[in-house]
Order: C-alpha cells, then structure tokens, then sequence
C-alpha cells in the first residue's frame, strides 16, 4: 500500500500513480538527516579571530576538545608569524578566514570566498605537529596567493601543486625541527603530475568520513586523521 496521486500518461489521459510507503519513508529519513545535520552544525559553530585572521570552527565530533582545536591553530599560526613573517602577512591578506571542520584532506582553498579550510581531526591530532599544521596552511596560503594575482590556471594544477610544495619545504627548512615537513615536501615534488595532483572521487571520501566518525562517536575516540596528500 502507498499514497495515491494522479498524472496523466503521454496520451493525456489521467492516470492513478501510487507511491510505497517505504519510498515515502526514504525521502522522509533523508530530510530529518539533512536537518538534523545542518541543526548540528549551528549548534557546533564557533567564531573567533586568531592573530588577526577570523577563524570558524564547526565542531560535529563531540570527542574533540574545540579548545584544543583554537589552541593548536593559534600556535601553527604564531610560528609562521615568528619564522615567515613576511608569509603570514600574506595569509593576512589572502585569507577572508580560516574554517576548521571535517573534510577529507588536511586543507583547501575555496577562492570564491578566500577561504583557507583546515581539516578538524588533523589540527588536534597528536601524531602531528603544530609545524605540520602550519605547513598545511603555508600551503594554501600558496594557493590563495596565486589565485590572488589571477595566475591559477585549471590545467596547469600539477605545476600549481608544485609551487605550494615548494612553499612547504621552505617553512620547514626555516623553522626548527622541520625535517618531517621537508622529508613530505621533497617526496611530493619528485612526484608525477598525476600524483601530485591527484584527482579525488569526494563522494567516496565524504562516505569515508561519515562511517570513520560514526565509529569515532561509538567508541569515543578521536578518528583518524584524512591521509590525503593535500
């Protein structure tokens, strides 16, 4: 059994059409799914300004400290300020703000509205440095600097890719103890163009996301970090 409605078929003659209820049910879930979702994100958001940089944090992993999330950020972004500071204030100008959340790689760029995106699990992460954050922002940072001077060009991404590596491996050679970010930095410029930018199926890593965070949730353990070259 279902809801009856009515159309017509391709001879205009009306016809009865009948929609299962479990299909009606499907549709129902997925609405309360996406406003259940978008309530979350309200009630997880939090908006601060860092060094001079806006900063907005969506927080939907009840497991992580938004705290430590601010706290880690500001200390990825007084060591570029204290180490590249002509960099920083570059980042000062490029960047509209900085948005932390969930996303399936370390960081992004979204020129359209100049914002430097880092990944929520991968700022607290403790198998990862304050310097590797920073890194990851230096790398956008580059990104948004050649979108800035309207050079990005769509097929040239892997030689885009390029110059943000090179930007990471000269923050980690002017910082201390900077040799994980260099050792990453010169294996990604040794690489080939269609690993260096890699094209992402982001419906399957937005699926990943979902079920490591579903398990994080349950256990209540931090998820792992997104291993993403980005």
């Amino acid at each position: 059994m279902g809801r009856e409605s009515w159309g017509r078929n391709e001879g205009g003659q009306p016809v009865r059409r009948l929609r299962s209820y479990h299909i009606m049910l499907g549709d129902l879930v997925e609405r309360w799914r996406v406003q259940a979702m978008r309530t979350l994100q309200g009630w997880a958001t939090e908006k601060r300004t860092l060094r001079g940089i806006p900063v907005t944090l969506v927080n939907t992993r009840p497991d992580i400290d938004s705290e430590l999330v601010f706290r880690r950020l500001d200390t990825a972004l007084s060591l570029i300020e204290r180490y590249q500071s002509n960099t920083f204030t570059q980042i000062r100008q490029d960047f509209s703000r900085i948005h932390v959340a969930r996303f399936p790689c370390r960081g992004a760029f979204f020129p359209d509205s100049r914002t430097c995106l880092t990944e929520l699990t991968f700022t607290v992460n403790p198998d990862f440095t304050e310097a590797q954050v920073a890194s990851s922002i230096v790398h956008e940072g580059m990104h948004a600097r050649v979108h800035a001077m309207n050079e990005s060009d769509p097929t040239q991404r892997p030689d885009e890719e390029r110059l943000c590596r090179q930007a990471e491996l000269e923050f980690g050679m002017a910082i201390p103890n900077g040799e994980a970010i260099v050792q990453r930095a010169l294996e990604s410029l040794a690489l080939g163009d269609a690993d260096v930018a890699p094209v992402i199926d982001w419906q399957q890593a937005q699926q990943a996301i979902a079920d490591v965070d579903a398990r994080a949730t349950q256990m209540g353990h931090n998820a792992s970090p997104p291993n993403s070259r980005a």
